[in-house]
């Protein structure tokens, strides 16, 4: 069988301005930036360790998809796991990101944060903190859903 590979494609507005905000959160550069004739971004791909995520201005003359700040919201996170939840979030949040979740420990053993870039996508900032089997998590969800959870 063929390896797959997952790659998202944020359609954005602004998508100048999107190139910057990443290269600037993610430290790095775009590893490819085509710009249409009139200087709006066709496409750019960006690599961080080994995932890899492009975008695009909307180009609906082109087809494109609408960005979250057309539709007025999006239906797709992205769930990035990094070395240091906290750091990430606030060099996200220094450079025009919302907060939509404090950095917390949840109980299936990572530190979690949600944030919104400036161009409506949404994250899950992750960090690993401990292995759990599947039934540990099932069992504190159950606890949590129950109310039983200890805080």
């Amino acid at each position: 069988m063929k390896t797959l590979e997952f790659v998202p494609y944020l359609s954005v507005s602004n998508a100048t301005e999107a190139v910057d905000f990443y290269a600037q959160v993610f430290d790095t550069s775009p590893t490819l930036l085509l710009n249409m004739p009139d200087g709006r971004v066709m496409h750019c791909e960006f690599q961080i360790g080994s995932a890899r995520f492009f975008l695009s201005e909307e180009l609906p003359e082109h087809g494109g998809s609408p960005s979250p700040s057309s539709l007025g919201a999006t239906s797709v996170a992205i769930h990035l796991y990094v070395d240091d939840c906290d750091a990430m979030v606030a060099k996200m949040i220094e450079n025009g990101a919302q907060i939509l979740m404090e950095p917390t420990d949840m109980f299936w053993g990572e530190r979690f944060a949600r944030v919104r870039d400036p161009f409506g996508h949404e994250w899950g900032i992750t960090k690993h903190l401990q292995d759990m089997t599947s039934s540990e998590i099932q069992m504190l969800a159950q606890k949590m859903l129950d109310g039983t959870a200890e805080t």
